[in-house]
């Protein structure tokens, strides 16, 4: 960063710094989600218990005109305050205004919030609750978490295992994304639906070097972010009629059917074995699969 933006940008710096040191003397969630969605009500009840037992304090979902009625799934978890519920009817595209109305608007609830899809299911494979895992890092503006591809695994219609226990096979670790836990009160700007800009510093990954480089395998020991991309193909093919949220294009079949044929080469089962050690304990959260486990 050049001076004189370090000097223009140094009073919020200041405003940012402020706002944690309050936060940190009144009740707070350590770790909070927002997510945007569209008709995805059958994944939502084992999704949020999942994070939910995982150590996620709070789900700022925002809902962009759903027809599958999530209202009756997610109802249970907003009169308890778990979840709140925006109705997010905005033009497309969505994401991006829903992300930055999140910051705006609940900034001052959470000490982290992970902007990340119903499709993506984050974790610890040490083990350790997500808010513990993260405390190591609460210098830095933002942690990058590395989201490996998972694919159909060979179904062709919606299985009727959770889906961390039907999707166990991913693409090679060289194909690979990431999204962004932040520090809400340090966003300056938001580049897009996987990294922000902050008012000082950069995110980083878990082993504080940047994400991206040349024939790098991310870190995925101490988080890891499992992005179950397609699905089933008759989900893939829905996903596809949906469209995107990030985007005015509408999406191309061919092109996801053919970037799903390079998802399934190994088999991961990191997901199914944290669904499994964290549903095993998690209480009954009211609805989805998950609760009657």
């Amino acid at each position: 960063m050049s001076r004189l933006k370090s000097v223009l940008r140094s009073p919020w710096v200041l405003r940012a710094r402020a706002r944690d040191r309050r936060l940190a003397t009144v009740p707070h969630v350590p770790l909070a989600i927002c997510a945007i969605f569209k008709d995805e009500a059958p994944y939502l009840g084992d999704w949020v218990a999942f994070h939910h037992a995982a150590g996620v304090g709070r789900f700022y979902l925002y809902d962009n005109g759903s027809t599958d009625k999530p209202d009756a799934v997610l109802r249970p978890h907003v009169d308890s305050g778990l979840v709140r519920l925006i109705d997010w009817s905005h033009p497309p595209p969505p994401q991006l205004p829903a992300y930055r109305h999140c910051i705006r608007t609940f900034a001052d609830e959470a000490r982290w919030i992970a902007f990340i899809d119903i499709d993506e299911f984050l974790f610890s494979p040490q083990g350790t609750d997500l808010p513990q895992a993260l405390r190591p890092y609460e210098d830095l503006p933002g942690v990058i978490v590395a989201s490996p591809f998972f694919g159909s695994s060979g179904h062709a219609e919606r299985p009727a295992a959770a889906v961390p226990e039907a999707y166990t096979r991913r693409a090679p670790l060289t194909r690979i994304s990431a999204k962004t836990i932040a520090n809400p009160r340090h966003v300056r700007a938001i580049r897009n639906v996987h990294t922000f800009k902050y008012w000082q510093g950069d995110a980083l990954g878990t082993d504080r070097r940047p994400l991206a480089g040349p024939d790098r395998v991310p870190p995925l020991d101490v988080l890891r972010l499992n992005h179950y991309w397609s699905r089933s193909l008759a989900e893939l093919h829905a996903k596809v009629a949906r469209g995107d949220a990030s985007t005015r294009s509408p999406r191309n079949l061919d092109w996801h059917l053919s970037f799903e044929a390079g998802l399934n080469a190994e088999e991961d089962l990191s997901g199914r074995d944290a669904w499994r050690r964290l549903l095993g304990a998690v209480p009954e959260v009211g609805s989805g699969r998950a609760a009657s486990r």
